[in-house]
């Protein structure tokens, strides 16, 4: 039996093949049409489920002996409460105009996408902001962190949060070791 598999493994694979592709042909040849209210044939109950509203013929009443019918009314879900943190979050500032007050950058830019915590977009932040090297970012002080904090939009908080100093710190020299040591691999 294996040596009749084997001797003609490639005629099962065609077979095979053709297999799906007739199936998928009947498949598709049925269609999948959306459900309309022909498809119903006038079962009320689906057409309430679909969503689409129910036309039913008038009914002649009686005003004088009829009881009043009762009123189904929908209930309203009461909504959850929510649990607010003690500290509401404010909306971001918008950032000032013009650029943050800091040392200008000399020589070659770096890739400061080597700092953890700095992605695409907040690179080209950065770089708009005059920030563009790694000793820059080692000689900043409180004053500078706070002024260029201000300038980050979205990411404000992130310098201190994410140690850029001292990240840009190992950087500057060249210490990779050091680096990953502290803060993982590159």
């Amino acid at each position: 039996m294996m040596t009749l598999i084997s001797a003609n493994w490639l005629f099962y694979l065609i077979a095979l093949l053709i297999g799906v592709a007739v199936a998928f042909w009947i498949w598709a040849a049925t269609g999948r049409e959306q459900p309309n209210e022909e498809t119903f044939n006038g079962n009320d109950d689906l057409l309430e489920k679909a969503g689409q509203p129910v036309e039913s013929e008038p009914v002649a009443v009686d005003v004088a002996t009829a009881e009043p019918e009762p009123v189904a009314v929908a209930a309203t879900p009461t909504p959850t409460p929510r649990v607010k943190s003690a500290e509401p979050k404010a909306a971001p500032m918008p950032a000032p105009a013009g650029k943050p007050n800091i040392s200008a950058a000399v020589g070659e830019p770096d890739n400061l996408r080597l700092i953890k915590g700095v992605g695409p977009k907040l690179n080209v932040l950065l770089n708009n902001l005059g920030v563009t090297r790694f000793d820059q970012i080692a000689d900043w002080k409180e004053a500078e962190i706070a002024e260029v904090d201000q300038y980050l939009e979205n990411f404000s908080g992130r310098i201190t949060r994410d140690a850029w100093i001292d990240q840009a710190k190992f950087l500057a020299k060249d210490d990779i070791e050091g680096f990953e040591k502290k803060y993982g691999n590159l």
